[in-house]
């Protein structure tokens, strides 16, 4: 990159979103990985969800520091869980690119003013266009070790995929590697509690409305340490045995995704295309089908994640899943 490109991307400010809960372990890692970004044009805002350990007293810390860079919003005593605690943060953003930081990682040098070039192409591109970039992770153990130079050869995920259909059943997008624009930030927003979390809404906003761009390039060390609120297994032994050993709690995310399409199509709509309208509608109401009419939306819109046994697990889930319809019938019946 010549001088002047590295001036002209300085211009643009970068708001990265820290969402923290008891981090105190890894914390202080995280924060000196975002303090030696390439990229200078960034602020850091951070808000606590009531932290019982020093997670709060290190954020402190490190504003009496670096004052100008790092922001925190102290709000007491209320606890929103992980997806409120990200959605509070966007809802206070006027930024005009966000990123989102998990609390346990550690950042590369160039991953904001990679991620931030990655976006620039893309609005050239899309002009106006609501868009979210994410890249790929290593995934390393707690003391940082790698396990996997790809997450995405990891979980066999595909970031291809990218049309509703897919995304509404699987999320292929992982949050700490995610830049939106704040064309993007304003539609998404505020996010309703049927969210099942930021990052799959938000790439449902953009798939629907924009675009959405992947880049083939590991930006993050994705720590495992058996204490996170969203970890990885391999695929697919330890994906499917994770799966198996709670269907109860499989089951239950399953119908938390069919719930967050329903308040997709209420926010949107009237404001999706005809094509897309109707695949929302249809996934949001597949508990109330029979299964033998479930399986065939499954099948006729292609509700399918990537990898042939992950596709087979979610085709065998969705038909052991009672119909909800029938049940709150019976339910009602009894008593």
């Amino acid at each position: 990159m010549t001088g002047e490109e590295a001036h002209r991307e300085s211009r643009h400010r970068v708001e990265v979103l820290l969402a923290t809960y008891n981090g105190g372990r890894y914390l202080n890692d995280q924060l000196d990985s975002i303090l030696a970004q390439s990229y200078p044009a960034w602020r850091l805002t951070v808000r606590d969800d009531c932290s019982t350990d020093n997670t709060v007293q290190i954020i402190k810390d490190y504003i009496g520091k670096f004052p100008g860079k790092i922001r925190f919003i102290d709000e007491g005593s209320k606890r929103l869980g992980a997806l409120g605690n990200f959605s509070r943060l966007l809802d206070a953003s006027e930024a005009e690119y966000v990123m989102f930081s998990d609390q346990d990682d550690r950042w590369l040098p160039d991953k904001i003013g990679l991620t931030l070039r990655a976006m620039l192409e893309c609005e050239a591109r899309f002009t106006g266009a609501p868009i979210l970039v994410h890249t790929d992770l290593y995934v390393t153990d707690r003391d940082l070790n790698v396990i996997s130079k790809s997450f995405w050869n990891y979980n066999r995920l595909d970031p291809v995929e990218k049309g509703l259909n897919s995304l509404l059943t699987f999320n292929n997008v992982t949050g700490c590697t995610v830049m939106i624009n704040s064309a993007l930030r304003r539609l998404a927003t505020p996010m309703p509690q049927e969210a099942l979390v930021h990052d799959m809404w938000l790439a449902l906003v953009a798939s629907a409305f924009g675009h959405i761009e992947h880049v083939k390039v590991p930006t993050v060390l994705y720590r495992q340490h058996g204490e996170n609120v969203i970890g990885t297994t391999r695929y697919p032994f330890g994906y499917f045995a994770s799966k198996l050993a709670n269907l109860e709690k499989t089951a239950a995310t399953l119908r938390m995704i069919v719930a967050q399409a329903g308040a997709f199509h209420s926010a949107y709509g009237t404001r999706l295309k005809k094509a897309d309208r109707e695949v929302v509608h249809v996934f949001s109401t597949l508990l109330e089908k029979h299964r033998a009419a479930r399986f065939y939306s499954v099948f006729k819109y292609r509700f399918t994640g990537s990898g042939f046994l992950r596709n087979l697990g979610i085709m065998l889930l969705w038909l052991c899943m009672g119909n909800k319809s029938i049940e709150g019938a019976k339910t009602r019946a009894a008593g």
